[in-house]
């Protein structure tokens, strides 16, 4: 009893000391937990966000074979392997069938149709009018179809039509259905689900899979697997993104499924490596912020540890000289942390969790988190201080309270600050070796380098070192300047801080670390802020971003070309049409993106592309004949020659360009081939900007007919007589019945295409400007000549690997060459308001859009949790320098009290001596401050670049952070900390002044 009454009442003694120790307990297991929580949910937060943005095929992927004869065997096979290898992380999957287009009719007319068994269509689809064939009786004669709602539409058919497959089945139509949402990745992005056609085929024609197998054309099982972002772990999608290129080869395996024909395709794989790559720079990013916390918290505790020591020496020389061991110490020692510390670390590990689970609710929680840091945070604490406490019973102490830091073996210092040197050297060399603390791995991932990514956190601390091994003689130069003033400030002060220097070394190490960790902080902030915003416009081009389903290729009247209901939208500034697609340069790969050059500095704002505009002007203006503004009509003249008997007539269409270069196919009559000629007439919509890309003729109920030349008279416009005046003179073509269709381009074509290349596209090529090269567009197959007019770093939304070129100027190509012309398939928009301009257009109806703002595109939800936890451990820092501080101005009270008699008998005024402990304590604050903005400006500009640029996963390579500088946030955390350091100086300085004017003030009476 009398050793635990002992313990007590040493405990009680020491309270205030001990308070201290419980305060930094608390906020270094409470802001630990939030930081480490915060940062965890921001990754899984951040990868659903984005499996919840990736569309079509970007979010799904897809095995397809021929349909073998014994189906069932190899749908069991495919089963076991997708089951055994992508369902156990978090992917499910559904089979279809589907048969090759294959020749039908209705009404007469023939088409291409689109057979397809698919079970899963009823959960993704809605009926428009009738049933689903499952659901219908089942004819003798017919099989029951539902149809995709576009399809029937343009081919007029409804519940209760009948579909003639040629030498197969007919089909009954029962049903009609649409899509619930185009966009689904289940749908994998296919055209013909929500145009109703693909590559000049209808459908789909839902139907039973015997149907499927009994067409004539050949049949193909698909197999789709999707994701549920909801679900979704980062752990279980690295291991998917890991699996999902091992599918392939484990079915050629399975004898049942076959390997001939077999193909994967989709972006889910692709998806997955963007995401989890800016998973990677969340892991890059979080040890800084996390590892500065720890550093300060170790360095307060430290400073407490060592002012408990040092109110109880003249205790633990009296126990020790009573037998009292230096264990029985230490352990007493221990037991009142863990009284203080373990209540005080899970109220604070608690808190933390609650508050970040109430902040973000549908962030995974993450309960074990909390248990470790608290209970990391109690040991680190008892290690500490009990570790302490044995250090000084074992060894007497003679100096003055306050210097028990000078008696650590300088040595042992000496060599812990040149390891800790030698590591940061290291480790920053590792840093700038791969410019960054994300390196690839060898599975192809990007993953964390563990010795590149102390880097920021080790030079901070090596730097703050060896400024704190400086200290004494800096301290003795000022000294010696400040003796040179006759009064007694500054020279008292400057004196202090020269001899006693290792007195103050833990305050101002602990202020050094946290003031150069905000600095830090501030110039990450910036640069990521400025890189973000640049990688955010080269990922959506415009403001927003408009992304429509399922459109290739122009193959009629294009509503979307001539519509302008986008540019009435509130707050829209500028948009424009723009064609993004693949193109083959040999059998290279890159991609395509054409936008109305005259326009795209005003929809694509902050893309840096006027020099591009420039180069692509000439293009733009050549691509198309200008209507005159008003038109409303424009009459065609031609004439036909044919053999004698040739009967039917020749369709002609105009093709235009609407505003911003996009293409449209408008149909203007037809003349009969009996008749020689004749003049067709067209009313042309109501759209500004109309130009005249060329003409088209189709040889219709015609068979047989062979040698009928078409020529094209002239134009006229509102009336007048068609004339050469308007566009020059056509050249004649030829149809047939074997080739019925035929383009009349524009006098004056045939050069090549001005391109603008991707910087890395260019310099994988070794293309230079005016250099001539071949290149292949995939929608539609137009082969075109092209010709590099400029070279820029990055493309928006298609990086470096790609090319830009005018969207009027390419349709001019592809129609002149006589392949499938683009059509757009994005719409850019520079608008005020963003969100609210992205909500009107995906609640329109008509169209499947997609819309998408520089916002969602930004970074800022992976990294925004992480500049907070940032920011946050920083402020952190600065609270456990101010705790640092608060106990140094405790020491210097219980060791000095002997000066303060001293000064007093020499005539010293007791408000001089108040002036000088604020002098003393405030150059200390001072120095630690600019000291630590130079530590931290001198780390950022090591670091922060890198840093901040690796957190932009799939920005282009030419893309770089500047170094950048939230001052606002800096100055405002920097100005809250120097105001109470303020206060604690000025209320050590008051305790000075009230010391010093007792009246027969004597040191025994301390």
């Amino acid at each position: 009893m009398g050793g635990a009454r002992t313990a007590f009442a040493r405990a009680s003694a020491r309270s205030g000391v001990l308070a201290g120790v419980a305060a930094v307990v608390l906020l270094l297991a409470g802001l630990g937990t939030a930081a480490l929580d915060t940062l965890s949910g921001a990754a899984a937060s951040g990868l659903r966000s984005g499996l919840e943005q990736a569309t079509g095929s970007a979010g799904a992927a897809r095995w397809q074979i021929r349909l073998a004869g014994d189906a069932g065997a190899q749908s069991e096979a495919a089963a076991a392997v997708l089951d055994r290898m992508i369902v156990p992380h978090g992917a499910s999957w559904e089979r279809s069938t589907q048969a090759l287009p294959t020749a039908a009719s209705a009404g007469g007319e023939p088409f291409d149709a689109v057979l397809a068994a698919d079970p899963a269509v009823v959960e993704r689809a809605t009926l428009v009018a009738g049933e689903w064939p499952g659901d219908a009786e089942s004819p003798a004669d017919a099989v029951p179809t539902a149809v995709n709602a576009a399809a029937a539409e343009s081919l007029g058919l409804e519940p209760g039509s009948v579909v003639t497959v040629a030498e197969g089945p007919t089909l009954l139509v029962v049903g009609v259905w649409a899509p619930t949402d185009p966009t689904d990745p289940r749908w994998f992005g296919d055209p013909v689900v929500t145009t109703g056609f693909a590559d000049g085929a209808a459908g789909p024609f839902l139907v039973d899979e015997q149907t499927v197998v009994d067409s004539p054309s050949a049949a193909v099982v698909r197999w789709t697997a999707v994701v549920d972002p909801a679900t979704m772990t980062p752990d279980e999608a690295a291991a998917l993104r890991r699996a999902l290129p091992e599918v392939e080869p484990a079915l050629r395996n399975q004898d049942e499924i076959g390997s001939s024909g077999l193909a994967a395709s989709g972006g889910l794989g692709a998806t997955l490596a963007r995401l989890l790559a800016g998973l990677g720079a969340v892991r890059a990013l979080a040890p800084v912020p996390v590892l500065l916390l720890a550093f300060a918290g170790v360095a307060a505790l430290s400073r407490l540890a060592a002012l408990l020591g040092a109110a109880r020496r003249g205790e633990t020389l009296l126990l020790r000289a009573r037998g009292a061991s230096a264990t029985r110490l230490a352990h007493d020692t221990a037991v009142e942390v863990l009284v203080v510390g373990v209540p005080t670390a899970a109220i604070g590990a608690a808190a933390a969790a609650l508050l970040v689970g109430w902040l973000s609710p549908d962030a995974p929680g993450a309960p074990a988190s909390a248990v470790v840091v608290a209970a990391l945070t109690v040991v680190v604490a008892v290690l500490l201080v009990a570790g302490r406490a044995f250090a000084d019973a074992r060894r007497p102490v003679h100096r003055g309270s306050g210097d028990e830091q000078g008696r650590m073996p300088r040595a042992a210092l000496a060599a812990g600050a040149v390891l800790v040197v030698v590591a940061a050297a290291i480790s920053l060399w590792q840093f700038r070796l791969y410019g960054s603390p994300l390196v690839p791995g060898a599975s192809g991932t990007v993953e964390v380098d563990p010795l590149a990514v102390l880097a920021p956190v080790l030079v901070l601390l090596a730097l703050s070192l060896v400024a704190l091994g400086l200290a004494r003689p800096i301290g003795a130069l000022f000294e010696r300047l400040a003796a040179a003033w006759p009064a007694l400030v500054p020279a008292l002060p400057m004196r202090q801080l020269a001899r006693r220097s290792s007195l103050f070394a833990s305050a101002s190490l602990v202020t050094m670390l946290a003031v150069a960790g905000l600095t830090l902080a501030a110039v990450f902030a910036g640069s990521w802020q400025s890189v973000d915003r640049e990688a955010a416009a080269l990922a959506t081009g415009g403001e927003v971003r408009v992304a429509f389903a399922g459109r290739d290729v122009v193959r009629g009247d294009d509503q979307l070309a001539t519509d302008d209901s986008v540019a009435a939208l509130p707050g829209v500034t500028a948009d424009g049409p723009v064609f993004r697609g693949e193109v083959r340069l040999g059998s290279d790969p890159a991609t395509l993106v054409a936008a109305p050059a005259s326009g795209v500095e005003a929809i694509a704002p902050g893309t840096g592309l006027g020099a591009a505009a420039d180069a692509l002007a000439a293009s733009a203006e050549e691509a198309a004949v200008p209507l005159p503004e008003g038109a409303s009509s424009l009459e065609i003249e031609l004439g036909v020659r044919a053999p004698g008997g040739t009967g039917g007539s020749v369709e002609v269409s105009v093709w235009l360009l609407a505003d911003g270069g996009a293409a449209t196919k408008l149909p203007a009559g037809a003349v009969d081939v009996a008749a020689g000629g004749g003049v067709a007439h067209l009313e042309l919509p109501d759209a500004t900007g109309l130009r005249l890309l060329g003409l088209e003729a189709r040889l219709v109920d015609a068979p047989g007919a062979a040698g009928v030349q078409v020529s094209f008279g002239g134009l006229g416009v509102d009336g007048d007589t068609p004339s050469s005046e308007l566009a020059g003179a056509f050249e004649a073509v030829q149809l047939s019945a074997a080739d019925p269709a035929a383009r009349a381009a524009l006098p004056g074509g045939g050069g090549p295409l001005p391109l603008v290349l991707g910087a890395e596209l260019a310099d994988r090529i070794s293309a230079e400007v005016d250099d001539v090269f071949d290149v292949r567009v995939v929608a539609g197959g137009a082969e075109l000549e092209a010709v590099v007019a400029g070279i820029v770093p990055a493309v928006p939304t298609a990086g470096g690997n790609a090319l830009l070129a005018d969207l009027g100027a390419l349709e001019r190509a592809a129609f002149d060459e006589g392949g499938g012309v683009p059509a757009f398939g994005e719409r850019w928009i520079a608008t005020e308001d963003p969100p609210t301009v992205a909500t009107a257009i995906e609640r329109g109806e008509g169209v499947a859009a997609t819309a998408t703002t520089r916002d969602d595109a930004s970074s800022a939800t992976l990294i925004g949790p992480a500049i907070t936890t940032f920011w946050l451990s920083a402020a952190g820092a600065l609270l456990f320098a101010l705790i640092a501080f608060r106990s140094l101005a405790s020491a210097l009270a219980g060791s000095r009290f002997g000066e303060i008699v001293v000064l007093r008998a020499l005539g010293v005024a007791p408000r001089l001596q108040a002036r000088a402990r604020f002098a003393e304590l405030a150059a200390t604050v001072l120095a630690a401050i600019a000291m630590g903005a130079l530590i931290g400006l001198a780390t950022a500009w090591f670091t922060a670049r890198e840093l901040a640029r690796a957190t932009i996963a799939d920005a282009p390579a030419a893309l770089t952070a500047p170094f950048g500088f939230a001052l606002w946030p800096w100055l405002a955390a920097l100005a809250v900390f120097a105001v109470l350091a303020a206060v604690i100086a000025g209320l050590a300085a008051r305790a000075v002044r009230r010391t010093a004017s007792r009246p027969g003030l004597r040191e025994e009476e301390r």
